[in-house]
């Protein structure tokens, strides 16, 4: 569960930032929902103060052995089995006891392991309740 702490609007897209309920850390996540086609839900229902439900994917790239680790790098673990969201496979993965999301490609290059650093640049809103970001659909 996560409180909308603040919005901070840009042309097209957004930027939400979230605190996580339970562990107090706030994520700053990019929302690209309004970027969809015509009579598909948004996340732009979403009001300050009020919690939500939500998926969070991390964008970025698990490192491989031997690459700089840096301010944008977390300790990963996988938590659980491959789940679908609209069109994508997604793996829940936990750093820090925050939970997040990795793409099936990523699972991939990591080889599924249960310990990996990501490179995470961006962290993507991609379901808040039950409406799923419009380019995974």
């Amino acid at each position: 569960m996560f409180e909308l702490i603040s919005i901070e609007n840009d042309c097209m897209t957004r930027y939400v930032y979230l605190k996580n309920c339970e562990t107090g850390v706030v994520e700053l996540c990019f929302d690209d929902s309004e970027l969809c086609y015509e009579g598909q839900k948004d996340f732009w229902f979403m009001k300050v103060g009020e919690r939500y439900e939500c998926k969070i994917l991390l964008f970025g790239c698990p490192l491989k052995p031997g690459e700089e680790i840096d301010e944008d790098c977390i300790l990963c673990r996988i938590i659980g089995p491959m789940e679908k969201l609209g069109l994508y496979n997604i793996i829940p993965v936990e750093s820090g006891g925050n939970y997040y999301y990795i793409s099936e490609k990523d699972a991939k290059k990591i080889g599924y392991a249960d310990g990996f650093i990501f490179h995470s640049t961006r962290r993507d809103l991609v379901q808040v309740n039950d409406v799923i970001i419009p380019r995974f659909l």
